[in-house]
């Protein structure tokens, strides 16, 4: 990323590079902002050329990661669509914002092909996560950002006869770089997690206390985790509580029972592991 802001600064084209990365940023944002919502955290950002990757996020549950990994283009493009409505309100706006615009579109558009370790590489795995497992679900993916990385070398190759564009080669050693050098840097994890607990306890946290019914299931708890707050549960059944969760507890039960089932079944013994 430094590499590339001297050279769009050396070709005089310091505000092009200024709009991408303001796009760049903004996409990490909406990441980030989805992830906490729904009860992850990220340890680091990791600005790209191209872009923005999420990386290593293993242990998000399928749904979760589509609806993270689609936010950022998400942004993107109602940013790119706010900006254009606006050459029609302000007409004289267009000299100074086409660019942001177009740059916005550019990162939605690119982030969402199907290249691991990239936006549109996350749904994909996500998706073929609900019916295979993590890792042929994960090879499967590999395989598919190194064809788009061969395919983005042979445009390359092509436009030399043409007009030579050095982005396709690029791009290209990028996709296959994150096809065959996995990074796991970059990592979400729950913040109710063991490790997200530590985190979050070095520093003072309002303690929040939901009385729930036996019928709850664990998905529902775990929809009112708030990764501002600790957060214990008291399952009652009728009038006569019957148990107390923390956090880790109701981690546990997650890992033994799955999220979907009622949280008095488990606590009476009702459901088998």
């Amino acid at each position: 990323m430094l590499i590339m802001a001297t050279v769009f600064v050396a070709f005089g084209m310091a505000y092009e590079f200024a709009c991408s990365l303001t796009a760049v940023v903004l996409h990490e944002f909406a990441h980030a902002k989805t992830a906490k919502r729904l009860g992850y955290a990220l340890n680091e950002i990791k600005l790209m050329p191209y872009g923005a990757a999420l990386c290593g996020a293993e242990h998000l549950r399928p749904k979760h990661e589509i609806a993270i990994a689609a936010a950022g283009p998400a942004l993107n493009f109602i940013l790119g669509m706010i900006f254009a409505a606006m050459w029609w309100l302000i007409p004289s706006s267009y000299l100074f914002t086409q660019t942001f615009c177009v740059c916005n579109i550019y990162i939605g558009v690119f982030n969402l092909l199907p290249v691991y370790p990239m936006d549109g590489g996350r749904i994909l795995l996500a998706a073929l996560s609900v019916k295979f497992d993590r890792r042929r679900a994960y090879i499967a993916c590999r395989i598919i950002s190194a064809l788009f990385g061969i395919a983005a070398i042979a445009l390359f190759a092509l436009s030399a006869v043409y007009a030579l564009n050095i982005c396709f080669l690029t791009v290209g050693v990028f996709m296959i770089a994150s096809a065959f050098v996995p990074d796991a840097r970059a990592r979400y994890y729950a913040l109710f997690a063991a490790g997200g607990r530590r985190a979050r306890l070095k520093h003072t946290l309002e303690k929040k206390v939901f009385a729930v019914s036996a019928e709850t299931t664990t998905a529902e708890l775990c929809r009112a985790l708030d990764p501002d707050k600790f957060v214990q549960f008291d399952v009652y059944d009728d009038d006569r509580l019957i148990a107390s969760l923390s956090e880790a507890e109701l981690t546990e039960l997650i890992k033994n029972y799955g999220y979907e089932r009622r949280i008095g079944q488990i606590v009476n013994g009702q459901c088998p592991r």
